[in-house]
């Protein structure tokens, strides 16, 4: 199971004079590392999900065996230099350690790669996120209302993607289904690596 986390963005903002021409946007994928002792992990390829990542209190009332809480968000740095606006975007993908739980009983590999590939559909949905980053046409008018909703947008299609993958897999019940989701998941994981 997931459950996603909403983050507050922060644009710092400044007055722009009208005759300040264009708006020049720089996106990346921010590859963060987290320190060892943090609450976070940020997504990295090459570090899985352990089952000592979920630290959470298990909510024992809840029909699953185990919540993946994870997310994506932005950075943003605005300057202005010769009339211009030069905004860099930075994407990354998180994992809360203490937002995360498992029920004593829920100890096995093919569960973890079920929450693995929760935190995997982050990451894709983070991918889409920047890929219409992108290609939206920001202008000094638009570029904050126009961030927002693209944010908001690609928040809702990634939780509705955890959504769909929970229901059809039957939350890791149904293995034949899970079996296709792992091979879904690993394929497009890698297309965007």
């Amino acid at each position: 199971m997931i459950k996603l986390l909403s983050v507050l963005i922060l644009i710092f903002s400044f007055s722009v004079p009208a005759f300040s021409q264009k708006v020049f946007v720089t996106v990346t994928i921010d590859n963060k590392v987290a320190d060892t002792k943090s609450d976070t992990i940020y997504y990295n390829i090459n570090r899985p999900l352990t089952w000592d990542d979920f630290k959470g209190v298990p909510e024992n009332n809840s029909p699953g065996g185990a919540i993946t809480s994870s997310g994506f968000a932005f950075s943003a740095n605005m300057n202005m230099v010769d009339n211009n606006v030069y905004l860099n975007l930075k994407v990354y993908t998180f994992f809360s350690k203490k937002n995360s739980w498992k029920k004593s009983n829920i100890s096995t590999a093919y569960h973890l790669l079920h929450e693995q590939h929760h935190f995997d559909i982050t990451r894709i949905g983070a991918q889409k996120f920047y890929n219409e980053l992108l290609k939206a046409n920001f202008t000094l008018a638009n570029y904050k209302n126009l961030l927002t909703s693209i944010f908001n947008s690609s928040f809702e299609e990634s939780r509705l993607f955890q959504e769909r993958y929970d229901r059809e897999t039957r939350n890791s019940i149904d293995t034949t289904v899970q079996m296709q989701w792992n091979e879904k998941i690993s394929q497009e994981i890698k297309s965007i690596q």
